[in-house]
């Protein structure tokens, strides 16, 4: 047999041997967890085939980076593992301080169907399952998800029982009733903004088809945005995503980039003048609260960008702006701001930190335990 021959057939055992020490129907994932930003949990889970355990995973501090997003350590047990067929969740929530558990039966079938087919990217790469997340929300609300890089695709929404209470002044237990730092603080103030939303967990929330974009009249920026939505999901945008020239034209045609998001009910954004010299640069940051009837207008289907106007800026303490929706025959100015800028050297904000739209109405505490909201210093839209 010639050497070239022996070499290749060598080759072709040797993957085949390699392919065959996976077992049928087993994949390499990992059990993932999740809670909404700002509405804290404690979870465990734990995945089963056949009534054996073969993943799951915990965290010991309450946390919530974001619904769909995953947080704390991946415990996968073996590298290859069967599509699980059920899935037992539990946590405590913070806000209810309300002990949930229960166990469920999974559509193994359809995941095993996602875990051989994969999924397409952007660019028509194929991209396989590796994780398998519970997300955990107020009202004892369950998701699973599967995720491929940054695809996310909803698996099963269930309902866990209540199986305990906590008292809020445990002191044994780090709560909201306890905690005094700044984060506290901050989550404090955003569900006196938007309240806590049971029912958007037990549906679910819809997505549209928009981008989000920047312009200014005096001069270009460099920015970031941050936009959080109803359930506690949330994502970002910066300079170098959608900078557009202040020209009605270019605003109206520039390309949109076909993104799906859902509403958003408020916008974080950090702006800052460009000049070489760091020290001489001027910032300004604040938090943006979107009319609360704001995806009506989604709804139509005759918008599929967000722009933020800088209009006015007097290069000194404050900038003034507008939010506008914009679609390919239309636009719509949906409110206007006006934010300080920050001072590094005082440490402080020099203009209030949150701007209300008009007609903002504070939702009604619904929470099984009174909160005594934070003060808050806001301008509101005339």
């Amino acid at each position: 047999m010639y050497p070239k021959v022996r070499f290749f057939l060598c080759c072709f055992l040797i993957i085949g041997l390699l392919a065959s020490c996976q077992p049928k129907d087993t994949f390499d994932w990992n059990a993932g967890i999740s809670a909404p930003k700002n509405y804290l949990a404690t979870p465990f889970v734990e995945y089963f085939y056949k009534g054996k355990s073969i993943a799951g995973t915990s965290i010991n501090i309450g946390d919530g980076q974001g619904w769909g997003i995953t947080m704390g350590n991946y415990v996968g047990g073996d590298q290859f593992k069967p599509v699980p067929d059920s899935v037992f969740v539990k946590w405590r929530c913070a806000f209810d301080l309300i002990q949930y558990e229960g166990g469920f039966k999974l559509p193994r079938q359809k995941m095993l169907m996602l875990f051989k087919k994969g999924v397409l990217d952007n660019q028509k790469n194929r991209e396989e399952y590796s994780l398998i997340i519970a997300g955990t929300a107020p009202g004892g609300n369950i998701t699973i998800w599967m995720q491929a890089d940054r695809t996310l695709t909803e698996i099963e929404k269930f309902k866990a029982k209540k199986v305990g209470q906590a008292q809020r002044l445990d002191p044994n237990s780090i709560t909201l009733w306890t905690s005094k730092g700044q984060e506290a603080k901050e989550i404090l103030t955003y569900i006196y903004l938007h309240g806590v939303p049971y029912s958007v967990w037990e549906k679910g929330e819809k997505e549209y088809d928009y981008d989000v974009a920047f312009t200014s009249k005096e001069s270009e920026y460099g920015y970031h945005m941050t936009l959080n939505s109803k359930d506690g999901s949330w994502f970002s945008v910066d300079k170098f995503d959608s900078f557009i020239p202040w020209d009605a034209k270019e605003i109206k045609t520039n390309k949109i980039i076909h993104e799906k998001h859902k509403s958003p009910v408020q916008l974080y954004i950090q702006w800052y003048t460009n000049e070489e010299n760091y020290k001489e640069r001027q910032w300004y940051d604040g938090t943006i609260i979107l009319p609360q009837n704001f995806e009506d207008f989604l709804k139509t289907g005759c918008y599929n960008r967000l722009l933020v106007a800088i209009e006015k800026d007097n290069h000194k303490d404050l900038v003034e702006g507008k939010i506008m929706l914009l679609g390919k025959s239309r636009k719509k100015t949906i409110m206007k701001f006006r934010l300080g800028r920050y001072d590094y050297k005082l440490g402080k904000q020099l203009s209030p930190e949150y701007i209300l739209p008009k007609d903002f109405v504070f939702p009604k505490w619904q929470g099984r335990e009174p909160i005594e909201f934070p003060e808050l210093d806001y301008w509101q839209e005339k």
